[in-house]
């Protein structure tokens, strides 16, 4: 191995033996040298368990296969966190079995590291990759989707204060949020926040994940996309979408207990930001009174014709209410946008 600060990459992986070979080459073609790869099974019952070992047969010094006891499957959190265990790097990198990284990708996040050695985590924009699809000759899984590039809402190559990333992360309802597949972790920052919450064993694993560190630690943002994250029917978010638990308007089960499990973590942490406080409120009022999201259901789904159907099926005292009430929640709205405004001013270190 090359001289510099050991990586330890680590790969989960249930099933996904259409991918996963790519996902491993991509790791074997790094400029940057000085890297392991911990595979980690978790329950596989395809042919992805013989392609994982089949590479640790291969490079037995840079490729180590792991599985829980019995073969068991454990989820996201508690496979990331085994990888991580088995690992000896200082710092620590993650790729799914369905991604890949471009090859400088290490190299050009290590150079940044050195240059913040205050900073916990570096993480950049990620790729959307439909086109693969296109590439393979299959279906996508929405098709005229072109790939784009997620948006982190960050100054880039500046160290980061926290909690300034976690409130990016909360206003902007996860919009700013990069891919697992685009960080990189010192593991000493890693081992103090404790890692990933295995108690999340799919959705809303990567947020718990980021929420712990951007409240704890410094971060630095790059500008340069250098993975690509790909998008297909057969991943956790596509499934989960199917089964009804995840909503492409944010208000799905998992959310709510996302945002309940930040709430608790802030109090038993001692942690009280004024933002953060007051977007978990307002995120969580939903939930509290489901009427409201129906209502925004029904407004999105049917615009002016459903709000003159209300109109005339409904007491004129009611659609008043109503309307009052809209009117407070724009006046809100305003108030927030200006006061998020404000803050974001104060965050333009």
């Amino acid at each position: 191995m090359d001289e510099g600060s050991l990586v330890t990459c680590v790969m989960i992986f249930l099933n996904g033996e259409k991918y996963i070979a790519e996902a491993i080459d991509s790791i074997l073609a790094q400029t940057y040298r000085n890297w392991e790869l911990v595979l980690v099974d978790d329950g596989s019952t395809d042919g992805a368990t013989s392609i994982a070992q089949n590479y640790a047969r291969r490079h037995p010094v840079r490729v180590r296969y792991i599985d829980h006891p019995g073969h068991q499957n454990r989820g996201m959190s508690a496979s990331r966190n085994a990888g991580v265990r088995a690992g000896r790097g200082q710092f620590v990198s993650f790729l799914d079995a369905d991604d890949v990284w471009l090859p400088d990708r290490l190299e050009k996040f290590i150079k940044v590291a050195g240059r913040f050695p205050e900073a916990g985590m570096i993480y950049g924009p990620t790729l959307y990759w439909y086109s693969w699809a296109e590439e393979r000759g299959v279906a996508s899984p929405v098709e005229g989707q072109a790939d784009f590039v997620g948006h982190l809402a960050l100054p880039v190559d500046r160290l980061i204060p926290p909690p300034v990333a976690m409130r990016r992360f909360l206003t902007a309802m996860g919009g700013c949020l990069p891919g697992i597949c685009s960080l990189l972790i010192r593991r000493n920052a890693y081992d103090d926040i404790g890692g990933f919450e295995s108690e999340f064993r799919g959705l809303y694993e990567d947020q718990v994940f980021l929420s712990k560190m951007t409240l704890a630690y410094p971060v630095v943002v790059i500008a340069e996309v250098l993975d690509k994250y790909r998008q297909h029917s057969e991943s956790c978010c596509y499934r989960s979408a199917e089964s009804g638990e995840y909503h492409a308007d944010d208000y799905h089960p998992a959310r709510f207990t996302y945002l309940e499990w930040l709430r608790t973590y802030c109090r038993t942490n001692g942690i009280a930001d004024a933002v953060i406080d007051r977007e978990i409120r307002r995120q969580t009022r939903p939930y509290r009174w489901p009427i409201i999201i129906h209502a925004r259901r029904f407004a999105t789904r049917f615009g002016k014709k459903g709000k003159a159907y209300l109109q005339r099926v409904l007491p004129a005292r009611v659609t008043r209410r109503a309307q009052s009430a809209l009117d407070r929640m724009r006046d809100r709205r305003r108030d927030l946008r200006a006061r998020e405004q404000a803050a974001s001013a104060k965050d333009d270190f």
